[in-house]
């Protein structure tokens, strides 16, 4: 599940401006759902948004059907990421603002369009160039999670180029449902857009700075684009910033093969000095939740960095930049 691609005047007022928790999270009585509760769905609406979510099922039982058993088939989650996008948010209360209603109803058309097209044998949008939102079947629980691909101008499907491949970790974005980041990555390239390059955007199941399943999630959409474009596996680079920036962190020191360069920026790198500094806890870790700190504090693992070009940002006056000022001490 969620959060926003920051535009680039913005990137340091979010870094400043976001909210801490802080020790009234310790208190179970005062901790704010996340994500919030949404907003009501007017009635017509509702029926509107379900009518069209029963004839995008159809379609895909249409594709099944046609496809079964043939090379095309495997595209079906293309389509399937849409009908699940707005089914979760129709279901579990995921509309945060009046906007996403139409937003649906576009994602909806476009699953519609990419099931007439897959019925008869035909995925026109692997041909695309600029932004092409995909999805693909979890391993982990069969789930259908989205990602976004900016395509670079001028791309041949077939040919014989290999393509650099940048990973963008998102920000924290607690509204961030299904259908705000699909909607996000059909319109708009995101932070980073590398001439030349391929750009893959990450959902990492909600925000959770791509831990536990959101961590799998980066290669399994990795591994899913790789069935359909040529990746330069010496040219593939590992970027986020703010909550993206812990989850590039995380995949720097961890994956240290898998990038020939990180750019973390702002986020946070370990817990206990993080925690102290930027949301006033002075709560020491026990035993035991040191013991499991060391799974995901990047500063135990700091070392590994030796073997991975690592360029680190934030503001100089972010309390964040204390993640890039211990990861540098360790």
């Amino acid at each position: 599940m969620r959060r926003l691609f920051p535009a680039s005047a913005t990137l340091l007022f979010l870094a400043l401006s976001m909210r801490a928790d802080g020790p009234a999270d310790n208190n179970p009585g005062k901790v704010r759902p996340v994500p919030p509760p949404g907003i009501a769905v007017p009635e017509e609406t509702r029926k509107s948004l379900s009518a069209e979510l029963k004839n995008l099922a159809d379609d895909i039982s249409k594709v099944r059907a046609t496809q079964a058993n043939k090379p095309s088939l495997r595209y079906l989650p293309d389509v399937q990421v849409f009908h699940e996008a707005v089914k979760a948010a129709l279901e579990h209360n995921e509309f945060f603002d009046a906007k996403e209603f139409d937003q649906a109803k576009k994602l909806l058309a476009m699953g519609r369009e990419r099931a007439g097209h897959l019925a008869q044998g035909k995925a026109p949008w692997l041909a695309a160039s600029g932004l092409v939102p995909r999805g693909y079947a979890s391993a982990i629980d069969g789930s259908i999670q989205p990602y976004g691909l900016v395509i670079p101008a001028g791309f041949v499907p077939g040919g014989a180029h290999r393509y650099r491949l940048d990973l963008w970790c998102h920000g924290r974005g607690e509204k961030l449902s299904e259908v705000s980041f699909l909607n996000q990555v059909s319109t708009s390239p995101g932070q980073f857009t590398p001439p030349g390059a391929i750009v893959l955007h990450l959902y990492g199941r909600y925000c959770n700075a791509n831990k536990f399943a959101g961590e799998v999630d980066a290669f399994e959409a990795m591994a899913d684009l790789k069935k359909d474009y040529l990746i330069d596996d010496d040219r593939v680079v590992i970027r986020g910033f703010s909550m993206g920036g812990a989850a590039c962190w995380q995949f720097a020191v961890h994956y240290p093969g898998f990038w020939c360069a990180a750019a973390p920026g702002a986020g946070f790198s370990e817990t206990p000095e993080f925690l102290k500094i930027f949301q006033n806890e002075e709560t020491k870790p026990n035993d035991w939740e040191r013991k499991l700190l060391g799974w995901y504090d990047c500063t135990d693992w700091a070392a590994n960095l030796a073997m991975l070009p690592t360029v680190a940002y934030s503001g100089e006056n972010d309390k964040q930049k204390q993640a890039a000022d211990i990861m540098e001490k360790a």
